[in-house]
């Protein structure tokens, strides 16, 4: 089934639900209010089938005062149907959808001509030149598939119509990985629970599955799927859907986001490329009403250089992608919109913030990501590249690829500057000029250079090596100068040595490692030959001990019992002055030797004197 979503749009009476109804024998006027108004309130939906294709209708209000739903409709439009009345022509409200359908990016139309039987031949050639030129001189990114005369009380009319729109080019769906759907209403009809409906954006869900609510942070469960009424197992890309969730109503609101977990961020200030709708363009930091996909927050708009480009500060986080189109209402009426260039908030520095922008709104990438990279000297993380550009991960690397002297962790997904490689050359170069005999792996390296990937410390070592002040050896890292055998051979007695000497306190092994610039992996391999020699023995988690100071530990824990009676956590402590940790490990030890028993915390000797 090939699934074609179409927005009627057109002034207040001209016609719009009745045309739809005859074509679907659908009245989308079905509540009260809308009966009692006798105009469509809020966005409604139908559907007609011929041949394997799936027409669905979002019918919007023609009534200026509700141009916020009009907005919020068309953005999920595959195509557009405007309605303008033979009799009347074009109106305000005509102008105004076409206006809010253009900034949206909605660029096929077919013009639906209606109430021809309320004029002749002549009228009706009138109104197609007066409307083919307010195309040609004010919208010419409009593509017109068709502009038709009818009339509900033509049968042949209708059909005429209703074959245009069966035959509208599939817009391409790509391939997107994750699922992505504005709620556009929230219902909870008696025996069913929760049900959302909205138009699939961009992949599919399927029955079972769970989906993220972005504005919750919270999982739900999708029980049920239904498409125009239908039950389904799967909902994908331009198909208008029933979602039943396995959450309260009460907890969602229209504009709500569900989404694939991990792939949108919310923020509360996004850039964005700037369009004016009217012959006064918004002043600088005028409050606003946003409206992007079915989502409506107040906000404030802050221009760059000048109003091409511009700062929306929000009053809510926003969960956009690149490119999605918005709109933004002053008074109630649109004032401007545009697309969204930088969805995910990124501090940068004013004089590239504009170059920046330019070079998005072109998708001049290999520039913009250059100009990034200059602002991220440690790196520029590509890992939300969908949200980010509307781009794959492999598009992403593609393009970072392309970006002279930078270096690439293709599988962190961070595009690093020449300047963050120069920066780690340098930290390596301090850790082995201080300690000659430092033994590490890039593993080591990052656990100090905390912003470095592995990939990025492995290059720089790689380097070092062909440069020849480092050489490797059994995985690991050394100076050129250094005999590899003789440090890794020698690794054991060291740690031995420098476990004897601080006693009963020992340091944890990792700080061992650390101040011994040692790699981690290489000093537990050392303890555990230390150990299985029985030359030190393992008290806790952390707490390595020598053989022989253990000894002395429970000679000394031996005679304060003697001396006091008994001995426990505290007096030891007082004794003693080790910290908790180390008294708690020696007289757990202690209770397995034997010859001592405990009442409560107290050790008590077994064979007093």
């Amino acid at each position: 089934m090939r699934d074609v979503i179409v927005g009627t749009a057109g002034h207040v009476d001209h016609g719009k639900t009745a045309l739809i109804e005859a074509m679907t024998g659908y009245n989308g006027d079905e509540m009260v209010q809308e009966k009692e108004r006798g105009i469509t309130i809020d966005l409604s939906f139908s559907n007609m089938r011929r041949d394997g294709v799936n027409v669905a209708f979002i019918d919007v209000p023609g009534h200026e005062r509700l141009i916020k739903t009009m907005a919020s409709g068309a953005f999920g439009f595959d195509a557009a149907l405007l309605v303008v009345a033979a009799d009347e022509g074009v109106m305000p409200q005509t102008r105004e959808h076409l206006a809010v359908l253009d900034l949206l990016g909605v660029r096929r139309l077919v013009v639906a001509l209606s109430k021809s039987d309320r004029v002749d031949a002549a009228q009706i050639a009138r109104r197609q030149e007066e409307i083919g030129r307010l195309l040609r001189e004010a919208y010419p990114a409009m593509e017109l598939q068709a502009l038709v005369p009818t009339s509900i009380h033509d049968p042949q009319s209708i059909e005429r119509l209703r074959q245009i729109l069966f035959s509208l080019p599939p817009r391409p769906k790509g391939d997107a990985p994750f699922f992505r759907y504005y709620i556009d209403r929230v219902f909870s009809p008696r025996g069913v629970g929760t049900v959302v409906t909205g138009t699939v954006l961009a992949g599919r869900v399927r029955k079972g599955e769970k989906l993220n609510v972005a504005e919750l942070g919270k999982p739900v469960t999708v029980r049920n799927i239904q498409v125009h009424g239908e039950d389904r197992q799967e909902a994908y890309t331009h198909q208008r859907a029933a979602l039943n969730l396995d959450i309260p109503h009460t907890k969602l609101h229209k504009g709500y986001l569900l989404a694939s977990r991990g792939y949108f961020r919310g923020f509360e200030r996004i850039d964005v490329s700037v369009r004016q709708l009217g012959e006064k363009e918004l002043p600088h930091g005028s409050e606003v009403l946003f409206i992007s996909g079915a989502k409506r927050v107040e906000a404030k708009i802050l221009y760059y250089a000048d109003s091409r480009f511009a700062a929306l500060h929000l009053k809510q986080k926003v969960y956009t992608r690149f490119g999605d189109p918005y709109l933004l209402l002053a008074s109630g009426r649109v004032a401007a919109g545009g697309e969204i260039l930088v969805p995910i908030s990124e501090p940068i520095r004013k004089n590239r913030k504009l170059p920046l922008l330019e070079a998005l709104q072109r998708r001049e990438f290999e520039t913009a990501f250059s100009i990034l990279l200059a602002n991220h000297r440690r790196g520029f993380g590509l890992i939300s590249s969908q949200q980010r550009f509307a781009m794959s991960h492999d598009e992403a690397l593609a393009v970072a690829r392309r970006i002279a002297g930078a270096y690439v962790d293709e599988e962190g997904l961070v595009l690093y500057p020449r300047e963050a490689l120069q920066e780690v050359e340098s930290a390596i170069r301090r850790i082995y000029e201080t300690n000659p005999n430092a033994l590490l792996a890039p593993a080591s390296v990052v656990l100090r250079i905390k912003w470095a990937s592995e990939k990025l410390a492995a290059e720089v070592m790689e380097r070092l090596g062909k440069s020849g002040f480092l050489r490797q050896a059994e995985g690991l890292w050394l100076r050129a100068d250094r005999d590899p055998a003789e440090l890794i051979d020698a690794l054991p007695e060291q740690l031995y040595g420098i476990l004897e000497e601080e006693g009963l306190t020992p340091e944890a092994p990792y700080d061992l490692y650390d101040r011994l610039d040692l790699d981690r992996k290489r000093g537990d391999e050392a303890l555990k030959i230390l150990t299985r020699a029985k030359k030190v023995v393992r008290l806790a988690h952390n707490l390595f001990v020598t053989e022989a100071n253990l000894r002395r530990a429970l000679a000394l824990m031996r005679e304060l019992m003697v001396k006091h009676g008994y001995l426990d956590i505290r007096l030891f402590k007082a004794e003693t002055g080790m910290s908790r940790k180390y008294c708690i490990a020696y007289l757990e030890y202690l209770d397995k030797q034997g010859d001592v028993g405990r009442e409560g915390e107290r050790r008590i000797p077994k064979y007093p004197g």
